[in-house]
């Protein structure tokens, strides 16, 4: 069942329009994500997850930071990004290691904070 409310909740995770005019948060880099969109939709998994184990039941609102721009050669990057969950009145930090796994394929692990 909580892989049911965890997927369920994933359709309420929006993308929100960002003006160019607001502060990054602390260690980030750039706006957005490097993540594709099939990519996106697997790590949103993982996020709901951590969100929800940090209390919050129903995030409505996601925006990515990247933290650390891909090092390595192609099909072996590395980079790291932080999503910023919004829900349950809070908001919520989850770092992402996305590493690829080959051409066109990559992993992602939920790190803990630094």
């Amino acid at each position: 069942m909580r892989g049911f409310i965890c997927c369920s909740l994933l359709a309420s995770f929006a993308f929100p329009a960002l003006g160019n005019d607001e502060a990054l948060p602390k260690g980030t880099m750039k706006r957005g994500t490097l993540a594709n969109a099939k990519l996106i939709a697997d790590a949103k998994l993982g996020v709901a997850a951590k969100v929800g184990t940090m209390g919050c039941g129903k995030p409505e609102r996601l925006e990515p930071y990247i933290v650390a721009m891909p090092t390595g050669t192609p099909g072996q990057q590395r980079w790291k990004e932080l999503w910023v969950v919004s829900g349950c009145n809070n908001t919520y930090p989850v770092h992402i290691d996305f590493n690829e796994s080959g051409e066109g394929a990559a992993d992602w692990i939920i790190g803990s904070e630094r």
